[in-house]
């Protein structure tokens, strides 16, 4: 058994046991939470299986159509620059007249996207890229955003929450093997434009699944869109700055690294088995998703293992160029440490970003992410493996130090600061909800 089969087998086995571990320690969830869960998790991964479907085709099929490379790039820019722009406004739509409607709009934008891909025209399929990059934002953004409201306002406590951002995260990636292979077998037998009809079908499921389950959420009294962006932007104190932007430094490196990763795997001259290293990436990422259930106690001090633990590992693969191998093993490591990082923001997210402009700001953290991978795209050319991933660890090396300066201790409930620990639920059956709970009039001067 050679290197790749061996390490995707071990993936796969310490995967299965920390799942098997969780489960077992655990606490007994009510089945009204766990029909909670499950409604929202079934929408979730039908919604991100849908984009996984498309992501490894997308280049190919513009190829097919005889774009060049400038044009394709053109488009790219295009989407992450729609959706960069269209984000805070999205956001405030979304906390201005609800999360559930933004997430249904979110699959009927995704079926138009794809409706426009079956034709070879410039200008269809840049509305197609436009289309997709507002659904990114929708994607991204509003799923959360209703969970998380939803979850407070029927005080459930934060170890439910915890876990369905673990739990979301191994969908997420298990999707992503399936999505890969069944993309794949449709491409192969139809052709490139296959897995984007196919994509439909999940996106249409998941629309009637969404109607029928999620519940209506509270609009917010936001007066007009731009309004609730400016309102959103002025609530964010320096911790919603400091996650944000440590967020968006993480983000970027990763999609940098999603471009790189199979010219890096060629370095060394070998032929790379690339779908059985995407599944071992995959594995790995459902690993960092199980550390997190075991860490999640301590969820502000994980960055600062994060953080550093990812820049070496980016630092490690300049000097693993050159050997498939090394490079491989650098790689998986770094995955597992974004399958950490997904569920440890998703609950800094839900216990800081105030309720009433939750969506808004997740926008606005966007905004610096499609930014930096604007730039990796616009100067991809002119960019060595070793630059690249040398910037990609400095951003990694520059949030570490931005980390320092979080301030866990002080949070809001009912309207009071408080130190951690210092206030106490006094409903038993909640237990220590208050320390999660998030007041809607805390002052832009309070940490959310």
């Amino acid at each position: 058994m050679d290197l790749y089969w061996s390490t995707f087998v071990c993936a796969i086995l310490i995967s299965s046991c920390l799942a098997f571990l969780n489960h077992r320690s655990e606490t007994q969830k009510a089945e009204e939470q766990l029909q909670f869960q499950r409604h929202y998790l079934y929408v979730y991964t039908l919604a991100y299986f849908a984009d996984w479907l498309k992501g490894p085709y997308v280049y190919a099929l513009y190829e097919s159509y005889g774009l060049s490379e400038h044009y394709i790039a053109l488009l790219f820019i295009a989407g992450f620059g729609a959706s960069g722009v269209s984000g805070p406004f999205v956001g405030a739509l979304a906390d201005k007249f609800g999360r559930k409607k933004c997430t249904l709009a979110y699959f009927l934008v995704y079926i138009a996207s794809a409706l426009c891909k079956p034709f070879n025209n410039f200008h269809v399929l840049l509305l197609g890229r436009l289309l997709g990059g507002i659904g990114t934002s929708l994607l991204t953004t509003t799923l959360e955003s209703w969970m998380v409201a939803e979850h407070h306002k029927r005080k459930y406590p934060q170890a439910l929450l915890d876990d369905t951002f673990a739990l979301s995260t191994l969908c997420n990636s298990a999707s992503a093997v399936i999505a890969g292979l069944l993309a794949q077998f449709t491409a192969d037998q139809f052709g490139y434009l296959a897995p984007f009809i196919v994509a439909i079908l999940p996106l249409t499921i998941g629309f009637y699944i969404c109607r029928g389950s999620w519940s209506e959420d509270e609009q917010t009294t936001v007066n007009s869109v731009i309004s609730g962006f400016q309102e959103g932007l002025r609530s964010m104190d320096d911790n919603l700055w400091i996650i944000g932007i440590t967020q968006s430094l993480f983000l970027g490196s990763m999609y940098t690294f999603v471009f790189l990763w199979t010219p890096a795997m060629d370095s060394g001259g070998d032929t790379s088995p690339y779908g059985l290293i995407f599944a071992t990436f995959m594995a790995m990422i459902s690993i960092g998703s199980g550390l997190f259930k075991r860490v999640s106690h301590v969820v502000e001090k994980i960055p600062f293992v994060l953080l550093p633990i990812s820049a070496a590992l980016l630092g490690a693969a300049i000097l693993a160029l050159g050997n498939s191998q090394h490079v491989f093993i650098t790689f998986a490591l770094f995955e597992m440490m974004c399958g950490l990082m997904f569920p440890t923001y998703g609950s800094l997210r839900s216990v800081y970003i105030p309720n009433e402009y939750r969506t808004v700001i997740m926008n606005i953290y966007r905004i610096p992410l499609n930014v930096f991978v604007v730039i990796v795209l616009l100067n991809k050319k002119n960019m060595s493996l070793e630059v690249a991933f040398g910037v990609c660890s400095c951003a990694l090396i520059a949030a570490t130090f931005m980390w320092r300066y979080f301030k866990p201790d002080v949070k809001i409930s009912d309207g009071q600061a408080y130190e951690r620990g210092q206030q106490i639920d006094e409903e038993e059956d909640f237990g220590d909800i208050e320390d999660y709970e998030l007041d809607s009039n805390a002052s832009n001067e309070s940490v959310i």
